[in-house]
């Protein structure tokens, strides 16, 4: 208890907040001036019964790079909205590069790199898109967001949040999402996934993501771990990540 309320005291104390289109964007920024890398991290679903909060700051913490992390406690219980918006609209996500443009405006970056695993993944392909990111670090992925928020009727509140309705357009819609922008956006991004083929997530959702990207032959680096459970990815991925995150910020230096 003591630790889960200094927790929210350093979220709050650390975190600022942008307003563009009337929608507040809450992040934390850790600025690093000798550093031309930024690193862009995005969160998983908390548990049930709680609200969204950052990943990762202690994972990264020894990582010498431009940290922006960005909250998605939107929709459903302020569990998250994928960083899409509410309601059919695209609020949360308009905002979301808004506040990448402004921190990416203020210095010229030689690598940007998207990261997070589960909701978090889905962001990272989704923003290492549109922005043009250098590389996108996820784990565990979901790939047809309709149907995962419809494969079980525990997540129709976040469905019902984020389109305002359930109907099958609107499942339709966001089912259309990534695998769009993996075949028309994706071109020269390196991804690194790491998943698990003996959990549900594989079968629906991760192999459909690695043909598309053989198809559109993005670089791909993958760990294939063995955990049953998708929620399991969270111990497998941080280390994942650092890995990553090491080869990919520090190989030059040692070329």
């Amino acid at each position: 208890m003591i630790r889960k309320k200094l927790l929210k005291l350093y979220f709050r104390l650390k975190s600022k907040q942008i307003e563009f289109k009337h929608t507040k964007l809450n992040y934390i920024f850790e600025q690093n001036k000798k550093s031309s890398t930024l690193i862009v991290i995005f969160s998983a679903f908390p548990r049930t019964g709680y609200e969204a909060t950052y990943n990762y700051l202690r994972t990264l913490k020894d990582i010498k790079a431009n940290k922006l992390y960005i909250l998605d406690n939107f929709g459903y219980q302020k569990r998250g909205c994928y960083y899409l918006g509410e309601n059919g609209e695209r609020n949360v996500q308009e905002s979301v590069l808004h506040l990448i443009s402004k921190i990416t405006s203020n210095k010229k970056f030689e690598k940007v790199i998207c990261v997070g695993s589960s909701k978090g993944g889905y962001a990272a392909l989704m923003f290492g898109s549109l922005i043009d990111a250098d590389y996108i670090i996820a784990g565990a992925p979901q790939y047809y967001l309709g149907d995962y928020l419809t494969d079980n009727p525990i997540k129709n509140p976040i469905l019902l949040s984020i389109m305002g309705d359930d109907s099958t357009e609107s499942i339709k819609k966001l089912n259309y999402i990534l695998p769009n922008l993996v075949k028309n956006k994706m071109n020269n991004q390196k991804v690194y996934l790491n998943y698990s083929k003996n959990e549900h997530t594989y079968e629906d959702h991760i192999k459909y993501l690695l043909n598309d990207l053989t198809d559109n032959n993005i670089s791909m680096t993958t760990d294939v771990q063995g955990y049953t459970h998708h929620q399991d990815v969270k111990f497998w991925f941080p280390k994942f990540l650092v890995n990553s995150l090491e080869e990919i910020i520090y190989s030059d230096e040692e070329g």
